[in-house]
């Protein structure tokens, strides 16, 4: 933004002064400087207006940079929802469920648990159209927080675990879709990972990622995003 200097402003004045013996009139001007208003910049003699382009201009203090990864690609899930936008930190209640709740365990494996613990806060980053990743809203044994990733256990259901974080891994991509029905006034919404494996949580089986057929509305298959607050800072930010 270019500096800014107060201007002098010229006040002339024409004092009259009536000589009773002779009759002359004379003019006297006078100038005077307005002194800057407390507040407004001054000129430096140092300083240069910047050139033009954005580049030279520093953000606001607490604007986000032009390069935030929480920026969904155009038409994602998250436009208009602060949560799918990476701004909140959430917990992950399967529907129906009333006291368990997602979070990672001593194994490093996604799944359900009903007691307290500050390994249940995610943030979801958006990636490109309606896919994000997982991420943990704090670190864990480490200096950054972990990813949720997919599994591929053989012939059993595939699950999800905590590895770091790479958007190049097809694994750490999970599609999330908003279903028809709500949770305490909340949308729910369906997590699918890659192949189509959809996150299905029970007691039975824990959390674990199944191909779905179509139509299939089963126990488990959907979920509630209780807000929890603003996230904390990633890495990075």
């Amino acid at each position: 933004m270019p500096n800014l200097s107060s201007p002098s402003t010229a006040v002339r004045r024409t004092a009259v002064a009536a000589a009773l013996a002779v009759g002359v009139a004379a003019s006297v001007p006078a100038c005077t400087s307005a002194e800057p208003t407390a507040g407004e910049p001054t000129a430096s003699p140092s300083t240069s207006a910047p050139s033009s382009g954005a580049a030279d201009t520093p953000s606001p203090t607490g604007a986000p940079p032009t390069t935030d990864s929480r920026t969904p690609a155009p038409g994602a899930t998250g436009d208009a929802d602060p949560i799918l936008r990476g701004e909140r930190q959430i917990v992950l209640r399967p529907v129906g469920s009333f006291e368990s709740i997602l979070a990672v365990d001593a194994k490093g494996r996604l799944n359900l648990t009903d007691g307290d613990t500050d390994k249940s806060l995610f943030v979801l980053l958006p990636s490109d159209g309606n896919r994000y990743q997982i991420r943990t809203a704090k670190a864990h044994n480490g200096a950054e927080p972990d990813c949720m990733g997919l599994r591929d256990n053989g012939s059993a259901p595939a699950t999800v675990v905590a590895a770091a974080c790479d958007t190049r891994r097809a694994g750490q991509l999970f599609t999330i879709e908003k279903a028809k029905e709500k949770s305490e006034g909340r949308p729910t919404y369906t997590i699918s990972g890659e192949g189509r494996l959809h996150l299905r949580a029970t007691d039975r089986e824990g959390l674990t990622a199944q191909p779905v057929g179509e139509g299939d509305t089963g126990e488990g298959l959907t979920f509630d995003f209780v807000d929890n607050g603003a996230a904390p800072p990633g890495p990075g930010e």
